[in-house]
């Protein structure tokens, strides 16, 4: 997560930060969950045109494929990593869906009371932005309406995802605002110090990593001092 938000900058491709991240994939022996993409953020939108893989799609898999782009200035975007030690392809679980976001793309006109229920909550309430069915204030309506809301697209599911049994997954996510003077994390967890490893980072990755770690230095000092002035 550090690395690849260190490398969406200014005229950088997305295919460089592809690169990077699989570059620390081997250095860690893990692979990266197929299908996870970061994504551009605007105003109410939380996946842009302009994305990011994780790791680069087999050839025969051309619906995994995203088109080349460029970074620019003033661009924000939302970095989503994910990590598993066994071969990072997931599939849906059986467990209930609950979280969905509106697909404004879509109309249709629906049949079941409890749906347009739904529906009509969803354009006032969520009309851009992921909602789960614990925000309705009738719950048992909203179970029932929901399937037809997607089974008719007009609602998108955010359905749970497994690994193969054993598989350990790391998830790790951060919002980095590309600025002239280069990029900048401003949310996401920092690294806990009981993560431990045998593993050492490539010569490249290594060589950001230091450069996080000196700038995240100075900064603590230069905010120190400004502390002690007050």
């Amino acid at each position: 997560m550090l690395v690849a938000s260190a490398c969406i900058k200014a005229g950088a491709k997305n295919t460089d930060v592809t690169t990077a991240v699989e570059r620390v994939a081997a250095s860690y022996g893990v692979n990266a969950i197929a299908h996870v993409r970061m994504h551009q953020m605007k105003r109410f939108v939380i996946d842009g045109v302009k994305e990011v893989a994780l790791r680069t799609p087999a050839p025969e898999d051309e619906e995994e494929k995203l088109a080349e782009c460029t970074f620019e200035a003033n661009e924000v975007y939302a970095v989503d990593v994910a990590m598993s030690s066994g071969d990072g392809k997931v599939k849906e679980s059986d467990m209930r869906t609950t979280i969905f976001k509106r697909n404004v793309e879509s109309n249709y006109r629906l049949k079941m009371k409890a749906s347009r229920y739904v529906l009509n909550e969803v354009n006032s309430k969520f009309p851009t932005l992921p909602f789960t069915l614990r925000m309705f204030d009738d719950e048992r309506q909203a179970k029932m309406g929901i399937t037809e809301c997607v089974n008719h697209g007009l609602v998108i599911p955010y359905p749970s995802l497994n690994e193969k049994s054993g598989a350990l997954v790391a998830h790790f996510k951060s919002t980095v605002l590309v600025l002239p003077s280069g990029p900048s994390r401003v949310t996401g967890l920092a690294i806990p110090d009981y993560f431990k490893t045998d593993k050492s980072p490539d010569d490249e990755t290594a060589k950001i990593l230091e450069e996080i770690r000196i700038k995240a230095e100075k900064k603590a000092a230069k905010k120190k001092k400004k502390k002690n002035k007050k």
